[in-house]
Order: C-alpha cells, then structure tokens, then sequence
C-alpha cells in the first residue's frame, strides 16, 4: 500500500484512506493474456508477371465474311446460264452476318461461281442480282434495302441458290 500524507494532521504520517492508492499485489483482478498485434508492415509486393500483348485479330472485310461462308468456290471461267422451276434467291448479310431470303425466282439466271455453304453443307451457286430490278424480284422491303446499303451496296450484290433438281443448264 503506498502511504500518502494527510496535510490536515500536522506531523501526521498515517494513511488517508480517502487518498490512498492499492497496490497492484493487492486487487484480486484475474490475470489477463494479450494476443500479440499482427505485423504492421506493409505485405510485399505482388510478383509482377511479364504479360504478353496479343493483338486483336484484324476486322474483316464484308465481302471476306461473305467469303468465309462458301467452302471450296469455283469460279466459272465465264458466267452460265441456268432455269430454275422455283429457287429461292438468298443473300448473306454481312452486318448481320446472317442469311436473308430474297425471294422465290422462275425462269433463267447467271451463275458465275459454285461453292458449298458453310454450315448447311448444301451446294449452292452464286447469283449476282441487280437490287430491285433482276429475276423479277423488284419490291424488295425498305427495311432489306436498308441493310444492302448498310452493308456498303446499292446497286448490285451477290446472292445465292441451292442448287437442285429443279435447276437446269440453258
């Protein structure tokens, strides 16, 4: 027990009780255990790994995609003519890169090459067609003709037609 002296008594030496400070002996706490604080430095750093700068693969052309879609193209020395019974004339849309039907052609029409369409591995020949004027195909929708011009043509495009029974040689 620490001793403090009490000015009111002089000469006094006795303990003021209201002053007095225990001693750590005596408090009857229980004992405590601290848990050692982490590391405060900072982590290290991360390992920097040489990365390797691919670059983007090269936009394709509107008439490469149309030509990734015909395997093994032959083009005919010459344009041919054929007749159709009925022969539904399509046309790839390279913006969309997805198949349109144009409409149904009877008659005659030019072909200036052969090819197989990819993904349907059916035969077809390609047709150029006059927009809105060939093989009596003259009203096409505004909509069909917008994505012909979004697609960079006007006046001309190249179409296809399955080749089939129904079409013969002139």
């Amino acid at each position: 027990m620490t001793i403090a002296i009490n000015p009111t008594a002089p000469g006094s030496l006795a303990p003021d009780p209201a002053t007095a400070v225990p001693s750590p002996e005596a408090t009857s706490l229980p004992a405590q255990t601290f848990t050692p604080l982490p590391s405060l430095e900072p982590p290290p750093a991360p390992e920097i790994l040489p990365t390797l700068a691919v670059p983007p693969p090269p936009q394709l052309t509107y008439e490469e995609r149309w030509r990734l879609q015909q395997i093994d193209r032959q083009i005919f020395a010459a344009p041919i003519a054929f007749a159709t019974t009925g022969s539904e004339l399509w046309w790839y849309d390279p913006v969309q890169q997805q198949s349109v039907i144009l409409g149904r052609i009877n008659g005659p029409f030019v072909a200036q090459a052969r090819f197989i369409l990819r993904g349907q591995g059916v035969e077809a020949f390609e047709v150029p067609y006059q927009v809105n004027v060939g093989y009596g195909l003259t009203a096409l929708s505004p909509a069909l003709l917008e994505r012909i011009r979004v697609a960079g043509f006007s006046d001309w495009i190249e179409t296809y037609v399955f080749v089939g029974s129904n079409i013969t040689p002139l």
